[in-house]
């Protein structure tokens, strides 16, 4: 896990826990800030089973805020919604729920295990400043959700990319996924837009990384202390 992800899941961590206290009714406003890459890329959906997709769309992650004045309510989100459009400009309201979605494309057990999976296996060395990292994680998140054959380039969900490295990172992050054994990694949390027709805003997902069981506290703490003692016996 790199280090400036570390400091972001931790800041997500933080975030997303003043999002469940300050929540009402599973309801909260989300203000979109702008994007985490400093070189955002687009990509063009050519083939979805959504027949209101966008076509030529940025693909990155979204900086969301619920209070637009408070940098520490900030947390990472990603589209899982190519229906709709990301609402900016403005607070937007969304229900924080456990059974996504119920006024979009998705989300079965089995699409929803495919997403889970690829933040298990790709997301702790992810870098979400990077555009050709960014576009190929979000690209990669749609064809967990929208197609079933761990491919960006085939079946029933497809892009292309005028720059190649996306596409080929996207297909990374999905083969890893794919191939995922590993436990579960992250704790994803949804949002649902509220809005009804032309009012809707894109449906999002952010992740928290599962915290460690208390035993594994005890034993870092525990290391931690050896370390420091070790160091203080150097000194004296």
């Amino acid at each position: 896990m790199t280090c400036q992800f570390k400091a972001r899941a931790l800041a997500g961590a933080v975030a997303l826990s003043l999002v469940a206290a300050g929540a009402s009714a599973g309801t909260v406003d989300l203000t979109y800030m702008g994007t985490t890459a400093t070189n955002p890329k687009t990509v063009k959906i050519t083939n979805s089973p959504v027949d209101e997709a966008a076509t030529h769309v940025y693909a990155h992650g979204f900086r969301m805020r619920t209070d637009a004045a408070d940098p520490l309510t900030e947390f990472l989100a990603w589209c899982l919604d190519i229906a709709s459009l990301l609402g900016t400009g403005s607070a937007f309201d969304y229900n924080i729920t456990d059974t996504p979605f119920s006024n979009s494309f998705g989300l079965d057990p089995l699409q929803l295990g495919r997403v889970q999976a690829m933040f298990d296996a790709n997301y702790g060395g992810l870098d979400d400043t990077d555009g050709v990292e960014a576009a190929g994680f979000q690209v990669a998140l749609w064809d967990a959700l929208y197609d079933d054959d761990w491919n960006a380039t085939t079946g029933d969900f497809t892009v292309t990319a005028s720059d190649a490295d996306v596409i080929a990172q996207a297909n990374s992050y999905l083969t890893t996924a794919q191939s995922h054994g590993g436990g579960k990694a992250f704790n994803l949390t949804f949002y649902e837009s509220t809005g009804e027709g032309a009012a809707k805003k894109q449906n999002l997902v952010s992740v928290a990384p599962v915290p460690l069981p208390a035993a594994g506290l005890l034993l870092l703490g525990g290391l931690g202390g050896l370390v420091a003692l070790r160091r203080r016996k150097r000194t004296l």
